[in-house]
């Protein structure tokens, strides 16, 4: 059973309690990201992520790791597209400790100006980094083609323009407006129950009620993203020996929940699984790429299915056909029952295995919450895909292969020419 409450002041609690276990895992969640930032505010989620940990009016910086490292526990955050978190896995023992220092983060966060200055510089090499990371640069490539000029396109952390113009008033003040005592979600999983969570949270509850009627929590893109344009940008060349090759089928604007677990079935037999279509066929009886594997991307208000792939440059054209004719194959003869119950079998086994891990029970009750989803344990989610037949997986994907692909590559100068000559190709055959 999870225990599920929404507070006074809108906070909700999830917690799903284990029996016999000495650890707790703990996240706090805002319903907001990258995406929800005015342009002129670019990366500054990411900034106010990372300032959480620089100091509050309680703790240095230095106490708050030394504060971590002495139950023996691991804290960390992130910043995402429509959402940042903080989350920890402590022993049971620290769990009272573990509430009071996040709700100090997320309440008194001080924004020191020697301490936001420095951060910036880390932030830089952090980015700076991703220069090096080509599959980085290909999705972020991608996106822009994708996206467009909608803020889903941009950087999560910003780009190190947008960095370099950050001032810490500027930053802090989005703080104060839109984080600062305003978180959305607590989740919790592990050997805890609702009332210890409930009194150790008590600040951070009463601080949410305090800020209720002073939230001005929009989001600065509330108009979904158009559909991708078929004409636009089929390559981008970029310093590597390598070819990153995408092909996404835009899908609708929400995914039930039956739905859902439809499409994750469909994934494991497209790409997701080693047993998949497109691993068999392309990786291991062809031999033509290295990389190959399929995702859904859900959204609050869009969703896509991208099919991504590496390989060497003369192997580039082959890749693009090769995912073309699997997934025309699947539309001509849809997929057989075998491939459905190896599916079903594989995602089963993987939350089995993965519910022994806290932290994954944490994180989940946490996507379900933030995508609006019935709030279920890991037993009930294995019934439901156990529920699935052939035709329901069969319509979940035809969802968005009733849309027209749109292929994408990244790469050496030397391959963009025959790539595109070749993409070109499979849209006119269409």
């Amino acid at each position: 059973m999870v225990f599920d409450a929404i507070l006074d002041g809108g906070l909700r609690i999830l917690v799903e309690s284990t029996a016999a276990a000495d650890v707790a895992a703990v996240g706090v969640w805002y319903d907001r990201g990258s995406r929800d930032e005015d342009e002129g505010l670019s990366g500054a989620t990411h900034i106010i992520e990372h300032m959480l940990f620089k100091g509050t009016d309680e703790l240095t910086a230095s106490q708050i790791a030394h504060r971590f490292d002495s139950m023996g526990g691991l804290v960390n955050a992130f910043t995402e597209r429509e959402t940042m978190g903080l989350h920890a896995t402590i022993p049971v023992s620290g769990f009272a400790e573990t509430a009071r220092i996040l709700t100090d983060l997320v309440t008194s966060a001080r924004f020191d100006p020697d301490e936001f200055s420095r951060e910036l510089v880390v932030i830089e090499n952090e980015i700076a980094s991703t220069l090096d990371d080509v599959e980085e640069l290909a999705s972020d490539a991608f996106a822009l083609r994708y996206w467009g000029t909608h803020p889903l396109a941009r950087p999560i952390g910003g780009t190190l323009e947008d960095i370099k113009t950050k001032t810490r008033d500027q930053v802090y003040t989005f703080y104060t407006e839109q984080f600062m005592g305003k978180p959305d979600l607590i989740t919790v999983a592990g050997g805890i129950d609702p009332d210890q969570v409930l009194k150790a949270f008590e600040p951070l509850i009463e601080a949410k009620k305090k800020h209720t009627s002073h939230i001005h929590h929009s989001h600065a893109s509330c108009e979904a993203p158009l559909l991708p344009t078929k004409n636009g940008l089929t390559y981008k060349t970029l310093s590597s020996q390598y070819v990153q090759v995408f092909y996404a089928f835009p899908g609708p604007r929400h995914i039930d929940e039956k739905t859902y677990y439809a499409l994750e079935i469909a994934n494991a037999a497209i790409g997701d699984a080693m047993g998949s279509r497109l691993f068999q066929k392309l990786r291991e009886e062809l031999g033509i790429c290295y990389t190959i594997y399929s995702s859904p991307n859900l959204f609050r208000d869009c969703s896509l299915f991208t099919i991504f792939g590496t390989c060497s440059v003369s192997h580039a054209e082959k890749l693009l056909v090769g995912i073309h004719e699997e997934m025309q194959k699947l539309a001509a003869k849809g997929f057989s029952e075998e491939e459905i119950h190896n599916s079903k079998s594989h995602l089963a086994g993987m939350i089995t295995i993965a519910a022994q891990d806290v932290e994954y029970r944490m994180r989940r009750l946490a996507r379900q919450a933030l995508y609006k989803s019935t709030i279920i344990d890991c037993r009930a989610s294995i019934k439901k895909i156990h529920e699935i037949d052939v035709s329901d997986v069969q319509e979940s994907i035809g969802l968005f292969m009733q849309n027209e692909p749109i292929l994408f590559g990244a790469g050496p100068k030397k391959a963009e020419k025959r790539f595109s000559r070749q993409l070109e190709q499979i849209i006119q055959s269409r």
